[in-house]
């Protein structure tokens, strides 16, 4: 069994999870604008009321900022991981797809619930090409 298409896949994968991390990095660029007065009573509490959280004080926007770092850091991670060892023997790209496969089904699953179509899409389509190369890659090299 020939390997070509599931490191072809895999090769896709990583560099679809960089695009879907630098993708997310826009959003940093442009701060919101408020479109209403409501808007804006919501933007002023999400970044000046602060709570009490383990002895430091926090804004919920703090926490939505920290959350979607998180978010993009672990796409651009893990594209980098993947796009590093590219080149490795079937076998390893083949286990590492199956961590990627199970680290995506729990953030699509977080997405369907918690975000819009944009992320929900991305995520999508970074776990239907990992299921993918899994599915192409051989468990065992063949000498």
């Amino acid at each position: 069994m020939t390997d070509k298409w599931g490191r072809r896949l895999f090769l896709a994968g990583a560099i679809w999870l960089l695009l879907m991390g630098s993708v997310h990095s826009l959003s940093f660029i442009n701060p919101l604008t408020p479109q209403n007065a409501t808007e804006r009573q919501l933007f002023d509490l999400m970044s000046n009321y602060k709570f009490n959280v383990a002895g430091t004080m926090r804004s919920m926007d703090n926490f939505m900022t920290g959350f979607s770092i998180c978010f993009m850091l672990a796409a651009l991670g893990f594209g980098l991981l993947d796009l590093s060892i590219v080149k490795e023997r079937a076998a390893l790209l083949k286990r590492i797809c199956l961590v990627n496969i199970l680290w995506l089904v729990v953030m699509v699953g977080v997405a369907l619930r918690y975000f819009f179509i944009v992320p929900t899409t991305f995520l999508s389509v970074a776990l239907l090409i990992f299921a993918l190369a899994w599915l192409k890659l051989p468990s065992e090299s063949i000498p």
